[in-house]
């Protein structure tokens, strides 16, 4: 499959396949996902913090499980009706809005974490690193979960770790760097360090920028 052929698959995924998100990413990941997931848990600060592109909720559940505050935001109106369903069903508030990342709708300097785990195309977009830059407080971090590995060397997996790297899940740390540090010429400017999560038969890595 081609990459455009790929990039439309998983559009349609977020969107008007929207409800089988789960269970299709517990399949692609070998039961992983979740893991890959909560893998950011660790790096996140409080009291404030902003989920971007949070699908169908998982984050948002253990966030508040943490302890924490969490808001987030999405483009997709599916996922954001399935995780207002999956967070009322647990009688969690849900501070969840339909917005783009590249017009957050916060003031500066509001938030305390920024966390997006596997995010879509907007991550390679200057004027979307500058407006996270702008919601967070000095010395605020934004979590940046991605590049996921998988350890079996059979052909199945060897095909799931290249569709990764494809749809923008295996973004090599270099390529990530280049992203902050281009943000600069806007007056963003980050501070960070990648951090290797070593799960079963897998492995994640943790993107943590602090705004300088």
């Amino acid at each position: 499959m081609r990459r455009a052929e790929l990039e439309f698959a998983f559009e349609q995924f977020y969107t008007r396949f929207a409800f089988t998100y789960d269970a299709v990413s517990a399949i692609v990941s070998r039961g992983a996902w979740r893991a890959w997931i909560r893998a950011a848990l660790p790096f996140v600060r409080g009291p404030r913090v902003l989920e971007l592109a949070f699908g169908t909720g998982n984050l948002q559940v253990d966030l508040y499980a943490a302890g924490l505050n969490p808001y987030g935001i999405d483009l997709s109106p599916q996922m954001l009706g399935l995780a207002r369903q999956k967070l009322r069903a647990r009688g969690l508030p849900a501070r969840l809005a339909r917005a783009d990342v590249c017009a957050l709708p916060f003031p500066s300097n509001f938030f305390s974490t920024l966390v997006m785990t596997f995010p879509p195309g907007f991550v390679f977009n200057p004027q979307a690193l500058y407006e996270m830059w702008r919601v967070l407080a000095p010395q605020g971090r934004l979590v940046w979960v991605d590049a996921a590995f998988l350890e079996s060397k059979d052909w199945y997996t060897r095909l799931l770790n290249r569709a990764f790297q494809i749809t923008g899940g295996g973004a090599d740390q270099t390529r990530r760097a280049h992203i902050l540090d281009a943000a600069r010429a806007d007056g963003a400017l980050w501070h960070w360090r990648i951090e290797t999560a070593r799960l079963r038969a897998s492995s994640v890595h943790i993107f943590i920028a602090s705004k300088g």
